[in-house]
């Protein structure tokens, strides 16, 4: 299911020269005192302070821990005091040689890297009021890699195929006879599959068929829908 490496690092090169022309825009003191409703405890600068971190983490072999709370924590710790204007600075000059090595990543690795900062860049957006992007090869990208281990989540609950209609992603999950239909537009399905819509959201989509026995597959992941609402 998985794009190649290569075809990862393409969609994350384009998000990245996306994203950081809107947080060109963002004066340092808005983006530290700008909370990310999606990410609760952490402001713009805190969320922009991972999101560079990943590739400087990986420039400099510091990747002992990477992908684990821990990892991500210290990279807060360590970056965000940069502001977001060094931030942003700091991510384009260090991402074209990040984007070639990792070109060169098993693509499981590359399409996890892409996955992380897609999401992330709509939290950003989302906290900022500016929406944008939603059709990006990224955010497809995004729906493929949580695809992968929600069809593993249907098979070991033996649960029928779960059919994914969308505008510009289709797929179904699971195989054996019968089949529930989960029909919305694409970006809402992406959010959905991502920890970024509440169950009672996933509830009220349109379904064909019972949607209770599926809301474990959305809640099955590292990234838990939150309890409350989120509107973008």
């Amino acid at each position: 299911m998985l794009p190649t490496s290569s075809e990862s690092m393409a969609a994350y090169s384009e998000m990245r020269t996306r994203l950081t022309g809107v947080l060109a825009d963002v004066p340092d003191a808005v983006a530290a005192t700008t909370a990310v409703p999606t990410c609760p405890g952490w402001s713009v600068t805190d969320l922009a302070a991972h999101v560079y971190g990943v590739p400087r983490d990986v420039a400099d072999g510091n990747v002992a821990e990477a992908g684990t709370p821990a990892w991500t924590r210290s990279q807060v710790e360590r970056f965000a005091p940069m502001g977001l204007a060094d931030l942003v600075a700091g991510w384009n000059e260090i991402a074209p040689g990040f984007e070639d090595t990792a070109a060169g990543f098993p693509d499981l690795i590359a399409g996890r890297i892409t996955f992380d900062t897609g999401v992330h860049e709509h939290d950003l957006r989302g906290a900022l009021g500016q929406p944008g992007g939603r059709d990006a090869p990224s955010v497809m990208i995004g729906l493929e890699f949580m695809a992968e281990g929600m069809w593993g989540h249907i098979g070991r609950e033996g649960l029928h195929p779960l059919e994914y209609a969308t505008p510009g992603f289709a797929m179904t999950l699971g195989t054996g006879p019968g089949r529930v239909r989960l029909e919305t537009d694409t970006f809402t399905l992406y959010r959905a599959t991502t920890g970024r819509r509440s169950l009672a959201q996933i509830r009220a989509l349109h379904w064909e068929g019972d949607p209770e026995p599926y809301l474990s597959v959305f809640d099955g992941t590292p990234l838990r829908p939150p309890e409350a609402d989120i509107e973008e």
